[in-house]
């Protein structure tokens, strides 16, 4: 399968953060598992939530709430290595494709950002939680069940925190 890795001009990056969008996520999910799987390499995602995200949007505004967007993704960025990928995936949610990563490296990579927050994130938005998910594929599993793996771990989490 031949995946197209350029940037298309319409919506391939998200404006807030920089970072590349959902169509990024689904093609990169396909050729990393794709890779994954022929070459027998570990791979993990991780799935992030801003819980409370869009409180701070109502009280104070769209100007914290995209600075708010914008500090989540420096963040990630700056626990990413240059090979992994971080897309921004949803209204609140970010997609972290880490490459040559299993499941422990990804549990660290959590932690790393977990510690980080504090200082990533504008004045205002303490109330901002960041909530994790993460998985790594198994033998010829589908990306969708692979996010989906995640996905049950981040809505653990979430639930959990309630």
């Amino acid at each position: 399968m031949d995946v197209n890795l350029v940037p298309e001009p319409e919506g391939w990056e998200d404006p807030i953060t920089g970072l590349d969008g959902p169509e990024f996520w689904r093609r990169i999910l396909v050729a990393e598992v794709a890779r994954t799987t022929k070459y027998g390499r570990a791979l993990a995602v991780v799935v992030v939530e801003l819980d409370g995200l869009q409180d701070v949007w109502d009280a104070w505004g769209e100007d914290l709430g995209r600075r708010a967007l914008h500090g989540a993704a420096q963040c990630l960025r700056r626990a990413s290595r240059i090979s992994d990928y971080c897309t921004r995936i949803g209204a609140a949610r970010f997609g972290v494709v880490l490459t040559e990563t299993d499941e422990i490296a990804a549990i660290n990579f959590v932690e790393r950002v977990r510690e980080a927050v504090p200082r990533s994130m504008p004045r205002g938005t303490e109330d901002v939680r960041f909530s994790f998910g993460w998985a790594s594929p198994k033998p010829l599993e589908a990306p969708d069940s692979l996010v989906r793996r995640a996905e049950r771990r981040l809505v653990a989490e979430l639930t959990g925190r309630a």
